[in-house]
């Protein structure tokens, strides 16, 4: 089994980045394994008929002073969105953690830019990490300790775990385009958030982020609701879309003839179930970080990246 690096990170994530950065300061070598092609995670960002659309994370706020230092070190070219997020009853949906920003490029460009100066291994699955005594093999190599950034289920599998450290909730997107400009109620909001037992849950108009849309369009990102996704979570898209789209239209007031694309994607592991986080064993120099112990939140997954990290660091001095 050949030697590698001191430390493996399975997930390029925003948690997983966050991890490796702080390991990498510290003078650790770190090695990042990524199954897909790109960095990001649930951080996504997609280019979809000519627009940039973030099909993940939507936006993100700053409370802490190292997250905002982080903003402004890394990351300048973001954004407030200025429209408010209303509810069911057309009430303001106050940010507890502060203004709502975007990136200009995308919001996966944050992740991007926390990756620059990393070892990462994209297109790299890690089904399976093998402990003993000698060190924890993975893809043939033999690291002193392994750090897992992906959801809950997925990490249970990895490190052959009993039990999930935190359930998670399926997301089925919906990515809809419309000819035209103002549609609607389309200039009252950002986003429209509903109630428990609506097929949809929150519908975001993307126009409110400058320059993201092209041409003479309305382009908006519908969200399931957990219930919804569950229940359609394995079918084909023009399955659920139809209910989906139905709904929205309703809720921001556009006539379906309007329509001129629609595109679904299902998130498997969305976000994580709040409260139901749990306490599991881990093995020996095996970790985890992300949202299977906080909240799905860019933010709480960034320092908890870093938590992370000094867990590590302190295992292995």
């Amino acid at each position: 089994m050949k030697k590698a690096g001191s430390v493996a990170i399975i997930g390029a994530g925003l948690s997983g980045l966050s991890c490796a950065q702080a390991l990498q300061a510290a003078g650790v070598s770190v090695r990042v394994f990524e199954r897909g092609s790109v960095v990001g995670g649930r951080c996504a960002t997609q280019l979809w008929q000519g627009h940039l659309v973030d099909v993940g994370m939507q936006y993100f706020t700053a409370q802490t002073g190292d997250f905002k230092k982080e903003l402004l070190t890394r990351l300048r070219q973001f954004r407030p969105i200025i429209s408010p997020i209303l509810d069911k009853d057309n009430q303001v949906v106050p940010s507890p953690s502060g203004p709502r920003f975007y990136v200009l490029q995308g919001n996966n460009y944050f992740a991007h830019i926390l990756s620059l100066g990393l070892d990462i291994r994209l297109s790299s699955e890690v089904k399976t990490v093998t402990f003993r005594p000698s060190g924890i093999e993975c893809l043939g190599e033999t690291y002193r300790a392994v750090v897992s950034s992906l959801p809950g289920p997925q990490t249970a599998r990895l490190f052959a775990l009993p039990q999930s450290p935190a359930d998670f909730d399926p997301c089925l997107v919906a990515l809809l385009e419309y000819a035209g400009t103002d549609l609607g109620r389309s200039r009252e909001c950002y986003g429209r958030i509903l109630s428990k037992g609506d097929p949809v849950q929150a519908s975001f108009c993307e126009n409110n982020k400058v320059g993201r849309i092209v041409g003479n369009k309305t382009v908006f990102v519908v969200e399931a609701a957990p219930r919804y996704s569950r229940e359609h979570a394995d079918a084909p898209s023009e399955t659920y879309l139809p209910a989906l789209v139905r709904r929205h239209e309703e809720l921001w007031h556009i006539p379906s003839d309007k329509m001129t694309a629609a595109y679904g994607h299902c998130w498997n592991y969305a976000r994580s179930v709040p409260d139901q986080q749990r306490q599991v064993d881990l093995p020996p120099g095996g970790f985890i970080c992300g949202d299977s112990r906080t909240n799905s939140i860019v933010e709480k997954v960034w320092i908890d990246g870093r938590l992370a990290a000094q867990e590590v660091l302190k295992y292995l001095a």
